[in-house]
């Protein structure tokens, strides 16, 4: 019995020392709370005032802001961990992992607990930056491609005042990455801030909230200016918690696709849900079509929590937090169908990291984009289409790393009615701008083109677009052989891009529709013999446009132009 006893204490002993280690390399009683203290939420308007008062430095334009699903270069993470090693394991296998430590201590002891658990440490860098929490989704850098062709941090006034390790987080960043920060006056949280990489954005109207010093003109202006952002989506909050970050219900899955929550029609929040996923089905997107929206369970009441769109995308994988709720599988499958040709890898909470519906694994990551990215901007056609409309599409290739690119592997790869897959050579039209005209092909009605292209530059980064390629491609159907009339000579369309209006020259105009480029008539403007016409535009989405014109004697002309 007394040998049996002393076993039992021995082992109760063995436990207590294993779980004190443990907790060493778990941050499980941080020292501020994920949502802000009331003394917080008291400083907010002092903040946005301060904010408020600083001089405007803006990256130089055009400004695009990167969305997560671009080209990532790695992940910032931070120790103590508030993440389960298993992930850490995981982003170690595809992408360097940086690591925010306060001491070289800490760095000595993360290491030896990575190693421990086959973390691939060659993959690893340690970065010595203080800092208060985990929550490197909520004071992470946001970036953006500027007009010199370079990617920069925007710094925005983190809204966690008793946090300033933290807010000042990103001043080294910036250092360890070699890039340049500008400093933009709006207190915001990366937790509540999502963009598609085309110039539309989304929060929560807490970011109005929390800047009572601006107006909603003043910060539309604002992020306009510092991240590109022409359509700053601000949506009510429809899970009524505490922290009211779009990511705990909301995420951008691509530029025309997005998922959002879904919680049981008996729930008082039912159609709040609702109206936000209808918001998005009716709204346009960049590219002209209408967003495919995907639903997961959310139900912040369940006995396991359900924080499905709390996740990472991080080039071609996704991070899905699971808690071993039933409907996990179905949030597995859900990420499936609206993200085919990813590897999706599900992460259980652990005892020390539990996921919460609004603190889960988005929320303590953060992807870092390649500073040296090879960059992709192009706008599809998709839809219907009619030969006659103009099958020509151009894309924006730029190697950021200042390498040369590869002739030769600049190709748009395509299929007709699911056949084999063929390529053709891209042609340079300008300076970083390279096109293909589909009506080269022999097409017929009701043939199905998919397509994506393929870029590579000499710093040995290739690319596609869509960036997933031949898994998901851009797809459009024709409708028509074309027009048998005599094709209209002398047209002009300018300015070309387009921001306020564009001309139309030629002579005894008659006619002019112009689609989306889904092929939506968006406007017909009818004039009697005029040889010039002038289009407002402002109002239009950014996104390619296809103008339809005809004089008095039927002839037509087709031209494309971008806003």
């Amino acid at each position: 019995m007394k040998r049996n006893s002393l076993t039992l204490l021995i082992s109760v002993l063995f436990g207590f020392l294993s779980a004190q280690n443990e907790q060493i390399h778990y941050d499980t009683h941080p020292k501020f709370p994920h949502h802000a203290t009331a003394e917080e939420k008291m400083m907010i308007p002092y903040l946005s005032q301060q904010a408020h008062l600083r001089d405007a430095v803006y990256p130089t334009a055009p400004v695009s802001a990167i969305a997560e699903f671009q080209p990532m270069g790695g992940v910032m993470i931070a120790y103590p961990l508030g993440i389960p090693i298993e992930l850490v394991r995981e982003l170690s296998q595809i992408t360097q992992v940086k690591v925010i430590v306060d001491t070289p201590s800490d760095s000595m002891q993360a290491s030896n607990y990575f190693n421990d658990n086959q973390v691939n440490m060659t993959n690893v860098q340690f970065w010595f930056i203080q800092h208060d929490s985990y929550w490197t989704r909520d004071y992470g850098p946001w970036f953006v491609v500027d007009g010199q062709d370079s990617i920069r941090v925007i710094d925005f006034v983190y809204n966690r005042p008793q946090r300033p390790n933290d807010d000042a987080a990103l001043e080294s960043v910036v250092d360890f990455m070699g890039v340049n920060r500008y400093e933009m006056p709006l207190v915001h949280t990366g937790g509540n801030y999502m963009v598609n990489g085309y110039g539309t954005a989304a929060s929560t109207m807490l970011v109005l909230q929390e800047n009572p010093a601006e107006t909603e003109s003043s910060i539309l202006s604002m992020t306009q200016n510092y991240l590109g952002i022409d359509n700053y989506m601000i949506l009510p909050d429809p899970l009524g918690e505490y922290i009211a970050h779009i990511d705990c219900w909301g995420k951008f899955l691509d530029v025309d696709k997005v998922l959002i929550g879904q919680v049981p029609t008996n729930d008082p929040r039912y159609s709040n849900y609702e109206e936000v996923a209808q918001t998005f089905a009716d709204a346009v997107t960049p590219w002209g079509n209408h967003y495919q929206v995907f639903r997961v369970y959310a139900d912040p009441n369940a006995h396991n929590a359900t924080p499905y769109t709390n996740s990472l995308i991080l080039n071609d994988h996704v991070f899905v937090p699971v808690t071993g709720n039933p409907h996990d599988n179905e949030a597995i499958a859900a990420y499936q169908q609206a993200m085919p040709g990813y590897t999706i890898v599900p992460i259980m909470q652990s005892d020390y990291t539990p996921w919460l519906s609004t603190d889960a694994l988005h929320c303590r990551t953060h992807e870092l984009a390649d500073p040296e990215m090879l960059y992709l901007k192009h706008y599809p056609i998709l839809g219907t289409r009619s030969i006659g409309d103009g099958l020509n599409i151009s894309v924006t290739i730029k190697a950021l790393s200042g390498e040369n690119l590869v002739e030769d592997s600049l190709l748009v790869y395509f299929r007709i009615n699911d056949g084999e897959w063929q390529n053709a050579p891209l042609d340079l039209l300008s300076d970083h701008e390279y096109g293909y005209d589909f009506s080269l092909l022999n097409l017929s009605n009701g043939d199905n083109i998919q397509y994506y292209i393929f870029a590579k530059d000499e710093s040995g980064r290739h690319e596609n677009h869509p960036y997933i390629g031949a898994a998901d491609p851009h797809s459009f159907n024709i409708v028509g052989v074309g027009l048998d009339e005599q094709e209209l000579k002398n047209v002009s369309v300018f300015p070309n891009p387009a921001t306020d209006f564009i001309i139309v020259q030629s002579e005894n105009l008659a006619n002019i529709t112009i689609y989306n480029a889904f092929g939506q008539q968006i406007d017909h403007i009818s004039v009697s013999g005029e040889n010039n016409v002038k289009i407002s535009c402002s109002q239009w989405a950014a996104g390619v446009y296809i103008l339809n014109i005809q004089d008095n004697q039927g002839r037509m002309a087709v031209r494309k132009i971008c806003r």
